[in-house]
C-alpha cells in the first residue's frame, strides 16, 4: 500500500498524545508508509507547509489550536489544500462528523482505530491526491506552453471558442479556458430562450443525412447572429434546437427571439427558390436561476446550464405546439423586462408544471407575426384576455361568447378555436372535468 508509483507514501500524524502517534506508526509503517509526526495543530502546519505529506490524519481534540482550527488553516493554504485531511477523533455524532467536514477534513476515524479501516482510507486518499496532483501538472504545463508564445495563445483561445462560449468562461468567473475545471459550478440568474423547427423529424425523413447537415447548418447560420447581436450566448444545440442564455434580461431573449422569428419568411422564400418545404418555428423563454457548470470527466468535460428553468423553457416551446402560436413566454420574463410596452403579448393560459403545486402563468408575444396578423390580435386582446379570465373563473359561457366574438373578427387565430372548443366542452360535460382534463406542462 505505501507507495505511489516508487516513491513511499507520506503520512502526516497530528495528536497531542504520543501513544496515539506510536499506534498509527506502527500500523502504517508496516505497510511502507514514512509516518511524519506533530504533537500539536501549530507543529503540524509547519511540517506540512514544509514537506507537503500525501494524506494527513489530524486529533479532533488538542490543547491550544484544536483539529478543526488546524483543519481550516491547512484548507485555506495553497499550499496545503490539495491535502487530504481525515479527523482521527473519539468525538461522535452527526454534530461533530458535520463540524469537521466543514472545517475541511475528507472524512473521519473513530478512535481507536482500527487498523484494515486505516490502512484502506490512506491508501485510497493517496491514490486520489496523485491523480489531482497530476491533473493539475498537465493543466500547468498547458497554460505554461500556451503563455510561451502570445500569438499561440491568442490562436488558442480563439480555436477553443469556436466549441466553448466566451461568455459561458466569463459567466464561470473565469478568464480562460484553462482555467475551467470538472465540478466548476455558480448559480446565476439568466434569461433562457429555447427554439425547436417543426415537424422536424417529417422533415429529416425526406432528406439524407448530407442534406440534413446542409439544412441544419444553413438554418443556424442565419439564426445564430440574432441571438449573439441581443447580448446572448449558445449553451448547446439539440438536433434543430438552439438553447441560448441571456446575462442581461428577458429584453434581450425576446428581441433575439422576435428577430429570428421575423427573418423565417425571409428565408422561407430563399427555401422556395429551391423547391424546399417552408419552415415553421417555436420559440419559449422563461427568466429564472440557472446553475452554469461543468460536468463530465477530467478526460472529457463540457459546461452546461441545469436547473428548473431551463426546464420550463423547454416546455413553453412545447406551449408553441399545442396552441398553434410562434413565441410563449413565462410571467417570471415578462416581470422581468424594464419596459413591457416594447412588445406585445396577450395572456394565453395558466398551466401546471409536473411535481409543481402552483399554476404558471404564460403569454404570447406576437411581434413576430405577419403585420396584419399582429393588427388583428392587438383589436382582439382585451376581448381574448377576458375570455381567458372567465375560462379560468369556470365561466364558461361567458367565456365562448367572448371567443366566438373574437373568432369572427379573426377566424384563423388557433388559441381562439382552442379556447372555442374547451369551452362547449365544459359546457357539455361539466366545468371541473375540463379545466383537470388538460395534461400538466
Amino acid at each position: 500500500m505505501g507507495e505511489t508509483g516508487a516513491t513511499p507514501l507520506r503520512v502526516l500524524a497530528i495528536d497531542d498524545d504520543e501513544s496515539a502517534l506510536t499506534v498509527l506508526n506502527s500500523i502504517l509503517h508496516a505497510d511502507g508508509c514514512v509516518v511524519l509526526a506533530a504533537k500539536s495543530g501549530q507543529e503540524g502546519l509547519a511540517i506540512a507547509e514544509r514537506d507537503r505529506p500525501d494524506v494527513i490524519l489530524l486529533d479532533a481534540q488538542m490543547p491550544g489550536m484544536d483539529g478543526f482550527d488546524t483543519a481550516r488553516v491547512l484548507s485555506a493554504s495553497e499550499r496545503t489544500n490539495g491535502i487530504p485531511i481525515v479527523m482521527v477523533t473519539s468525538l461522535t455524532g452527526t454534530e461533530n462528523r458535520l463540524r469537521a467536514l466543514r472545517a475541511g477534513a475528507v472524512d473521519l476515524l473513530s478512535k481507536p482505530v482500527e487498523p484494515a479501516e486505516l490502512r484502506a482510507k490512506v491508501s485510497s486518499l493517496a491514490r486520489l491526491k496523485a491523480y489531482n496532483d497530476e491533473m493539475k501538472r498537465r493543466q500547468t504545463e498547458l497554460r505554461l506552453s500556451l503563455a510561451g508564445s502570445e500569438g499561440q495563445l491568442k490562436t488558442t483561445i480563439e480555436a477553443y471558442a469556436r466549441f466553448v462560449s466566451q461568455e459561458f468562461i466569463r459567466g464561470m468567473g473565469k478568464t480562460n479556458i484553462v482555467d475551467v475545471k470538472l465540478g466548476d459550478q455558480v448559480k446565476l440568474d439568466y434569461s433562457i430562450l429555447f427554439s425547436d423547427i417543426r415537424s422536424f423529424t417529417n422533415l429529416s425523413e425526406k432528406m439524407s443525412a448530407e442534406e440534413n447537415f446542409a439544412f441544419l447548418n444553413s438554418y443556424l447560420r442565419r439564426m445564430n447572429p440574432f441571438i449573439w447581436e441581443n447580448g446572448g450566448f449558445i449553451d448547446k444545440y439539440i438536433g434543430d434546437a438552439i438553447m441560448a442564455l441571456f446575462p442581461r434580461g428577458a429584453g434581450s431573449a425576446l428581441s433575439a427571439a422576435v428577430a429570428m422569428l421575423s427573418h423565417i419568411p425571409v428565408y422561407n422564400q430563399h427555401r422556395a427558390s429551391f423547391g424546399y418545404e417552408p419552415i415553421g418555428v417555436g420559440i419559449g423563454v422563461h427568466s429564472g436561476t440557472v446553475m452554469l457548470g461543468v460536468i463530465g470527466h477530467e478526460r472529457f468535460m463540457q459546461g452546461t446550464v441545469i436547473g428548473d428553468s431551463v426546464n420550463l423553457a423547454s416546455r413553453l416551446q412545447d406551449l408553441t405546439k399545442t396552441y398553434g402560436v410562434s413565441l410563449v413566454v413565462s410571467s417570471h420574463a415578462l416581470f422581468d423586462l424594464e419596459d413591457p410596452n416594447r412588445f406585445d403579448f396577450r395572456f394565453l393560459d395558466k398551466v401546471k408544471l409536473r411535481g409543481k403545486e402552483q399554476a404558471v402563468s404564460v403569454y404570447e408575444v406576437f411581434d413576430g407575426d405577419a403585420p396584419k396578423v399582429k393588427e388583428l390580435k392587438r383589436n382582439t386582446r382585451d376581448e381574448f384576455e377576458k375570455g381567458v379570465y372567465d375560462f379560468h373563473a369556470r365561466r364558461f359561457t361567458d367565456a365562448l361568447f367572448r371567443f366566438e366574438k373574437v373568432g369572427s373578427e379573426m377566424p384563423d387565430d388557433p388559441p381562439v378555436e382552442i379556447y372555442r372548443q374547451r369551452c362547449a366542452r365544459a359546457i357539455r360535460v361539466g366545468m371541473t372535468e375540463e379545466l383537470d382534463s388538460r395534461p400538466p406542462l
